[in-house]
């Protein structure tokens, strides 16, 4: 189920596959980004709601995109701004699996490990919403897959599966 009612882009942008997105929703939505990310209103930040969709929809650079202004309005050193960034770093890890870039992949899942094991010192669903024991497990497991891949295309239908606690789904 969807966490907002906003539409999904027509195809999700590759670099080297496809033209870079000039404009769309997922734009709007980041411009319209709450200028402080507030953790305890995350249910309020559209963009933050519309980026976990864009994830689990398997669009990776949008998903960067609309995260990002929620990353750099979150606290410096703070536990809301480490989730990001580790979440950013998994959606850039699932977008290399799709270019065929497995090391990096790799690299970029090893980060985001690194950062979500930080944040969850804030509580296992105290954060954002966010669902940290399944994540985490989920991502300890893509982890072994990642290092047990052998071509170049590694296991990205086998992404972590990102589930905010309490969250209202508005879509279909």
């Amino acid at each position: 189920m969807r966490l907002t009612a906003l539409a999904l882009p027509e195809v999700p942008h590759i670099p080297g596959r496809n033209v870079r997105p000039e404009a769309g929703l997922f734009f709007d939505i980041a411009q319209a980004a709450p200028e402080t990310t507030d953790p305890a209103r995350w249910r309020d930040n559209r963009a933050w709601l519309y980026g976990v969709d864009l994830y689990a929809g398997g669009f990776f650079w949008e998903t960067h995109e609309v995260w990002e202004p929620v990353w750099m309005g979150a606290r410096p050193n703070s536990p809301e701004r480490t989730l990001v960034q580790g979440l950013i770093h998994l959606a850039n890890a699932c977008l290399k699996l799709e270019m065929s870039r497995l090391n990096a992949a790799r690299r970029l899942t090893a980060l985001a490990a690194g950062c979500l094991g930080d944040a969850r010192s804030a509580g296992p669903t105290g954060l954002m919403g966010v669902d940290m024991p399944p994540l985490l497990a989920d991502l300890d497991r893509f982890a072994t897959l990642l290092r047990n891949a052998s071509g170049a295309d590694g296991p990205v239908g086998a992404r972590p599966v990102l589930r905010l606690a309490g969250a209202v789904e508005e879509g279909p």
